[in-house]
């Protein structure tokens, strides 16, 4: 099912999208939108596939939201719904989907339709396949001497160095290597990297691994636990598990 949400902020038109939409069985609308404020709400709260939004909506005009979205990661497909033809060119410089001209017809959203579930179902196979591939090798058999992990980057992997990667974390049932300002998803779990990685790296949380020579600065918490905060771009805060404590200590000379 194709997570779907509209943006328009005409009732009627939203209406009528809606109603197209769900002609399809692989579509579903779950959340819908008149403004751009209302819109990145919704996004920033929930994952959706797919977004059909208008470009000229109160508040955030679809343009900018569709720029904030490139930034972010698993960001949803993009069809633009507008009856203005001169931003054809820079929405599919944001890598828009599709770009209606209003009124659209039922047979062009249609055709829309057939375009994305042809463009989400390529993607995936080759998501797929990288993950396959992924699995296939064992991490026993891996050459530690490589200092190197492979990184998924669009359609081809990318080779990390292990003393480029500040941590480790867990997010929506996927590994991802945290660069200094970068993030990529990996084709491991946690307790494969564990074996994987130099001495330098250490299961810090149950869903962290931290790069020991990354840590800017250990932050007391409460009841006697810490925060380490890292030296990337963001200076992420990673709590540390009341178990690891003690070998926090050892490892940072802390006490």
């Amino acid at each position: 099912m194709i997570k779907t949400m509209i943006v328009e902020d005409e009732k009627p038109a939203r209406e009528e999208i809606k109603y197209l939409i769900n002609q399809e069985k692989d579509f579903k609308v779950l959340f819908e939108a008149g403004d751009g404020k209302k819109a990145l709400e919704i996004l920033n709260k929930n994952q959706v596939d797919l977004l059909f939004l208008d470009i000229k909506i109160p508040g955030i005009s679809g343009m900018e939201i569709a720029r904030i979205l490139k930034e972010k990661k698993n960001s949803p497909y993009i069809v633009f719904t507008t009856a203005y033809d001169e931003y054809a060119v820079e929405a599919f410089q944001l890598a828009a989907v599709d770009y209606l001209l209003k009124p659209i017809s039922d047979q062009r959203f249609k055709e829309s339709l057939i375009k994305i579930k042809k463009e989400i179902k390529q993607n995936n196979n080759i998501n797929q396949q990288l993950e396959n591939l992924f699995a296939s090798i064992r991490p026993d058999k891996r050459d530690k001497s490589l200092n190197k992990i492979a990184v998924m980057e669009k359609d081809y992997y990318l080779m990390l160095d292990f003393k480029d990667i500040y941590y480790f974390s867990t997010r929506e049932k996927k590994v991802w290597a945290h660069c200094h300002k970068n993030s990529y998803m990996t084709g491991f779990q946690l307790k494969e990297l564990e074996r994987m990685l130099p001495e330098q790296f250490f299961r810090i949380h149950k869903s962290y691994i931290v790069n020991l020579k990354h840590i800017k600065a250990v932050i007391p918490w409460f009841k006697g636990k810490y925060q380490v905060l890292m030296e990337d771009y963001s200076e992420h805060k990673i709590p540390v598990s009341r178990s690891k404590v003690d070998q926090i200590n050892k490892l940072l000379n802390l006490k």
